[in-house]
């Protein structure tokens, strides 16, 4: 199933790039054509190679072609199959698409966060030692772990905690969303966590996405990019064809080398980054939250439990309800941190409010000043 992104077409050339869908006609970078050149190597067609370099050169001495991106071909593998054949030879049969990447990606432009306070938490966290009153208190919502792929059976169970924290928190009016510790492989071995996941939470209160954390080091770094990939996609549009938000968790390194860039884009993103401050600096794909820390501290609990930053209102886009008052919201818009016209614009629109709705608040709000 090799899905080139690059197509001959008699004496033309046809070439697809796909961009964040986060771009905006402001943001899309001019591409370097120059780079076309790749193609000629790839396919193995005869060209001038000088006339090719003093062509880059000049193209490149232009100061106004600075800023066009580098692009470079992965391969990236999808399945292989090792079959024997009747007189006992054995072929090993790769499957590849390839893909354009991104060398220097533009940079992800600002998001503003709505909420900064959502935890997640699993039977890690001991309900015995969580003063729910206290912990709802202080949290924006909470993503909790419906169930773990175990490593060696393949077996998955259920988090043993994962009713407790559902029920305390959802009765204090807690935003939830959930997430499964996936070791899967292949699309069929995700849809197997997907179905799993589902039946723990369709009679629940699911206010933030579900997403699959995808991250295993015992077995999905064995597998390739491609088929990680398929994984993740797969358990993805089963919840969605399921009616709920779903998306992907993972840290830099792991989202780097095994799943695609298009995944990260096309779906909803969660990123840990330890590292950065204030914002985080992930650059290579696009994200909807970040976990910024696993050494959080909430009051009502005494141990340390994960923090995020999440950069849409989920309740709001799930529900219809948002957690954060209009009020509070205006306030941040006239402080400046939603930034000022077309920005701002973007911004909230992003965030998954109405812009006009919001701006009529904030006109109000200076008209009754």
């Amino acid at each position: 199933m090799a899905s080139l992104k690059i197509k001959w077409a008699g004496l033309g050339l046809a070439f697809t790039i796909v961009f964040p869908s986060v771009a905006y006609a402001s943001d899309v970078i001019k591409y370097d054509d120059t780079n076309l050149d790749q193609v000629f190597i790839d396919n193995n067609i005869p060209y001038d190679k000088n006339a090719v370099e003093k062509r880059k050169a000049d193209y490149l001495a232009d100061p106004n072609n600075t800023i066009a991106p580098n692009y470079e071909v992965e391969e990236v593998i999808i399945s292989e199959e090792v079959t024997v054949d009747d007189n006992g030879d054995i072929e090993k049969i790769i499957t590849k698409e390839t893909h354009l990447e991104d060398t220097n990606p533009a940079p992800i432009y600002s998001k503003t966060p709505v909420y900064k306070k959502v935890v997640d938490i699993s039977e890690h966290q001991d309900p015995n030692k969580i003063d729910y009153n206290k912990f709802a208190s202080g949290i924006d919502g909470a993503i909790l772990r419906t169930s773990i792929t175990d490593a060696k059976t393949l077996n998955i169970r259920k988090d043993y905690n994962v009713e407790r924290h559902y029920n305390e928190l959802n009765k204090r009016n807690v935003p939830i969303g959930f997430y499964h510790y996936s070791r899967a492989i292949n699309a069929a071995e995700a849809l197997l966590e997907a179905d799993y996941v589902y039946n723990i939470i369709k009679d629940k209160n699911v206010s933030l996405p579900v997403y699959i954390d995808i991250e295993d080091d015992k077995r999905q770094t064995k597998a390739s990019k491609g088929e990680i990939s398929s994984a993740a996609e797969a358990f993805v549009k089963s919840m969605q064809a399921r009616g709920y938000v779903a998306g992907i968790y993972s840290y830099p390194w792991f989202a780097k080398n095994y799943l695609t860039r298009d995944v990260r884009n096309k779906y909803e993103f969660w990123i840990a980054d330890y590292d950065s401050k204030e914002f985080t600096a992930y650059n290579q794909s696009d994200f909807d939250s970040w976990q910024y820390s696993h050494t959080g501290r909430v009051n009502g609990y005494g141990g340390n439990i994960d923090m995020n930053v999440v950069y849409k209102d989920y309740p709001y886009i799930i529900k219809g309800v948002s957690k954060k008052p209009m009020n509070i919201l205006v306030d941040e818009i006239l402080a400046g941190k939603w930034g000022v016209g077309s920005d701002r614009q973007r911004r909230l629109t992003y965030a998954g409010y109405n812009y006009n709705i919001i701006q009529n608040a904030v006109n109000q709000r200076l008209a009754n000043a």
